[in-house]
């Protein structure tokens, strides 16, 4: 296996058909540069201020941008904002591109961004529309107010100006050091107001923005067609006029159609995936490291589950052997991770005992806190859900790894939907397998600790009022010594709870045709934007 890891139905978009034209000049039609792209699922909202899936967010990255974005070191880079300032505590001044249009050819504005973060926080843009409304189907239409699980993210805001056409004023209610970072992410993309207010465009239906490619045809579960952005700023970008993006949600046909040339590139998260294409030489992996780590999900609310004593879960999370884990699933690639994300070079969770103790002596501290329970062992089942095959090979160690302190634990493998109406909706489960998004600021991640911040866990996870504080604290703390001890203590209080597991690191593994194509790639992606260079992706054909 080649490894770089470096440690890490159909839609019109106004104006497409002159787009294409202007591909192509006034000549002779040049020859149409084309690549295609095998990605394992569809996105579950076309609206990208409200999924919140890979698949998603990886579609969305192809047509949106964000102000800002992240390099390999998790460090923020320009993006639809070419600088931007902190002048204050709570004051940010964000410079955007003069060169920006959307795919309609209209510039972004300021009253671009201030009308998208209006979106996502709630704010409602049309009040007057909205109480014209007769009835609730116009008066869901009068509006542009979602419910964006972002804006949490994003701190509070107390006001926005535009006091020109590129230049953005943003006051916070109070110091919120990730704001920047929250930027970052496809979740905050910008979207087109004006067309938002007129009714040209409907984010619900339609994907435009001012990204490298726009959508031309759609079929659901099935496929997309992009096309070149002709107005997009970055001139001479994307390098290849269509990107056909097929959906083939299983790994082998993912694989085969790599090899017959369907499909130039695709994304894996199984470990074997170099075996796979083991004996072809156009097929070459890479290893790219992520923020996101694997987790394990743990019922602390249920009278039925033997997790609801704290002693249990600590025991389990103590006797879970985390080398093992990226040693036999993951051969190597993966490694321990922490509630803090490796990625982020932080020291922050490694001091706990269930990192920081040898596996015999975590183990016999494990038997001392279920002694302690008055039952010599307990029965519990872990889901692991059909989305990932990987699931269930965590855990068939996890399980192996708990027997010896008198956890027995039953593998459960359901459905998607039925997983997450277990573990969601109606918290009817012990243990579940996920994954966690690391993005790119470590409070972002840890902040999912608080059940009432997060929402998504509140069926299952205990709220203790001592983390959210430090939490809550946490969020305006600045940079440096400060923070960092905040960090720590943060995940001495998540490491007692036991209430979400952190397991190891995620690693993707994406696999090219090196004969149809260049690509490139980040050693380590933090907000989930594998794909954030695809404009200088290049076909070879």
């Amino acid at each position: 296996m080649k490894n770089h890891l470096l440690i890490s139905g159909k839609f019109g978009v106004a104006g497409l058909i002159a787009a294409v034209v202007l591909v192509f000049g006034s000549g002779a039609a040049l020859a149409q540069k084309t690549l295609n792209w095998g990605t394992a699922g569809d996105v579950d909202s076309m609206d990208v201020h409200i999924a919140g899936t890979v698949n998603s967010w990886q579609m969305y990255e192809m047509v949106y941008e964000t102000l800002l974005t992240t390099d390999k070191d998790m460090k923020l880079r320009p993006g639809l904002a070419e600088s931007w300032k902190q002048t204050s505590p709570t004051s940010y001044v964000l410079n955007l591109r003069k060169d920006a249009k959307w795919s309609n050819g209209r510039p972004v504005v300021a009253a671009d961004v201030i009308g998208t973060f209006e979106r996502i926080t709630g704010v409602e843009m049309n009040p007057a529309g909205v109480a014209a409304a007769k009835t609730d189907e116009e008066k869901k239409k009068a509006s542009s107010k979602i419910s964006s699980y972002w804006s949490r993210q994003l701190g509070v805001i107390k006001a926005m100006s535009a006091p020109d056409d590129n230049t953005v004023r943003v006051e916070l209610e109070k110091p919120h050091t990730a704001f920047l970072a929250a930027l970052a992410h496809i979740t905050a993309a910008i979207i087109p107001i004006k067309e938002l207010k007129d009714g040209s465009y409907d984010p619900a239906k339609q994907l435009m923005g001012s990204g490298p490619f726009m959508v031309s045809a759609y079929k659901p579960k099935e496929s997309w067609t992009l096309v070149r952005n002709p107005y997009y700023w970055r001139k001479g970008y994307p390098k290849v006029d269509t990107l056909n993006v097929l959906i083939i949600p299983d790994e082998a046909a993912r694989v085969a159609a790599l090899r017959d040339g369907r499909i130039d590139y695709s994304t894996f998260s199984n470990p074997d995936i170099g075996r796979l294409v083991a004996g072809d030489k156009r097929l070459v992996v890479d290893s790219q490291g992520t923020t996101n780590y694997y987790r394990l999900d743990i019922n602390a609310l249920s009278d039925k589950s033997a997790f609801k004593d704290k002693r249990v879960r600590q025991a389990l999370n103590l006797a879970i052997d985390r080398d093992a884990i990226a040693n036999i699933v993951f051969a190597g690639f993966s490694k321990p991770d922490y509630p803090v994300p490796s990625a982020f070079g932080r020291n922050a969770c490694r001091d706990v005992d269930t990192y920081k103790l040898p596996r015999a002596a975590r183990l016999e501290k494990a038997k001392k806190l279920m002694a302690a329970t008055g039952k010599p062992s307990v029965d519990v089942e872990v889901i692991a859900s059909t989305a990932d095959p990987i699931y269930a090979r965590i855990a068939q160690v996890i399980q192996q790894n708990v027997k010896p302190v008198g956890i027995n634990v039953k593998i459960q493998q359901l459905p998607v939907a039925e997983y997450l109406n277990k573990t969601f909706t109606k918290g009817e489960f012990d243990a579940s397998l996920s994954w966690l998004a690391g993005y790119s600021d470590p409070s972002m991640v840890v902040a999912w600790w608080n059940p009432k911040y997060a929402v998504w866990n509140t069926v299952f996870h205990e709220y203790v009022p001592q983390l959210a504080d430090a939490l809550d604290k946490m969020k305006s703390a600045p940079e440096g010594a400060e923070r960092d001890a905040q960090l720590a203590e943060v995940c001495r209080m998540i490491d007692d709870g036991a209430n979400i597991l952190a397991l190891v690191t995620k690693v993707d593994f994406i696999v090219h045709r090196s004969d149809t194509m260049d690509i490139r790639l980040d050693p380590v992606s933090g907000s989930s934007n594998t794909y954030q260079y695809v404009a200088e992706f290049a076909s070879k054909r």
